[in-house]
């Protein structure tokens, strides 16, 4: 490295530092070569350069350099992984790239097609990407050897062998117990859960539901649990079936997703089930299109100051390599909509 290099390097670390605010005025090429002792030369180059890169702009002759920026932006990037297949996920995308640029990074966001994330990987391992997002609900834990921090949003991934996963989520089971527990103060009597269980979130809700029934001493908690594979409307349906035969006195439906809900109303909409205007729903998610419109009880869990918290975390990492143990972090939930029970 050569000194104008060298010189150049130094004074771009000292306006990050903050020595020099935004506007103020940068030492001149003179007291550059007194304080680390270079030719004139040398610290009109280096000046040049950061005025190139936008950190420094020269006044009109005689008036001096200031300071334009703090730093080069883009300090670096980070990657993150979504599939695009449900809007509650740009909420998250939305706070991270605000977190993001905030801090002076950028953020990129991928869309592999199927069977196209091995590639993904490939070229994200090759590049100079400071750290990746897993957002994606269905996203597996992705490979140890990817040699760059991984922060996973809302779904969450278990720990594995000698490997920590990091996580960011809301409060999934504080806030299905508070959920289950304003269901059952509201003095409904036959209770029932419908969920998936297909992720660590999803399992944490369950928990939690089904805590608050043991609390209010509801009977035979496992057996009203109702567990799907992936929710999907044929499953909602037969979901349903089993439901009422086994409890045909059932008045109200507590599910893990806004998801499951709109599926149900789907299924209301098309089959002949009598008995759904004296069953209560609720929800989780709080998804626009589905909570609002068909005025359900449901948890408010915040995407935005997830993807926040996440691209914080994951930076910190970036600065200070990774932790002794994993990161799980729980942002507050809401319940909302309670009116609605």
């Amino acid at each position: 490295m050569n000194k104008v290099d060298e010189l150049t390097n130094k004074l771009r670390e000292l306006l990050a530092s903050g020595a020099f605010p935004v506007g103020a005025r940068f030492p001149s090429e003179y007291e550059l070569q007194e304080r680390y002792e270079v030719s004139r030369a040398t610290a009109n180059k280096a000046v040049a350069l950061l005025s190139a890169e936008g950190l420094l702009e020269r006044g009109k002759r005689g008036s001096g350099t200031f300071v334009k920026n703090a730093f080069r932006f883009p300090k670096g990037w980070i990657a993150a992984i979504e599939d695009f297949k449900h809007p509650y996920n740009m909420g998250m995308i939305a706070g991270a790239a605000q977190e993001a640029f905030a801090q002076g990074y950028m953020l990129s966001v991928f869309r592999p097609e199927q069977g196209c994330l091995s590639s993904l990987i490939k070229n994200l391992r090759a590049s100079d990407c400071l750290g990746v997002l897993g957002v994606a609900y269905q996203l597996e834990a992705l490979p140890a050897d990817l040699a760059k921090p991984v922060i996973y949003l809302d779904s969450g991934v278990e720990d594995l062998p000698g490997r920590s996963s990091h996580s960011v989520m809301c409060d999934n089971y504080g806030a299905a117990q508070e959920m289950m527990s304003k269901v059952l103060a509201s003095g409904k009597k036959e209770v029932v859960i419908l969920g998936i269980e297909s992720s660590l979130n999803r399992k944490y809700r369950m928990q939690g539901f089904a805590d608050a029934m043991q609390k209010y001493n509801i009977r035979n908690v496992e057996q009203r649990k109702f567990v799907m594979h992936n929710g999907t409307k044929h499953e909602v349906k037969l979901a349903l079936q089993k439901i009422l035969k086994q409890y045909p006195a059932v008045d109200f439906i507590v599910t893990d997703s806004d998801d499951i809900v709109y599926n149900i109303m789907q299924v209301w909409a098309n089959e002949n089930f009598s008995w759904r205007n004296r069953i209560g729903i609720s929800g989780f998610g709080n998804v626009h299109g589905i909570a609002d419109l068909h005025k359900i009880p449901s948890v408010n869990q915040h995407p935005w100051h997830i993807g926040v918290e996440a691209v914080k975390s994951l930076l910190e990492i970036v600065k200070n390599g990774e932790p002794a143990s994993s990161i799980k972090i729980e942002v507050p939930a809401e319940v909302v909509n309670t009116e609605y029970i």
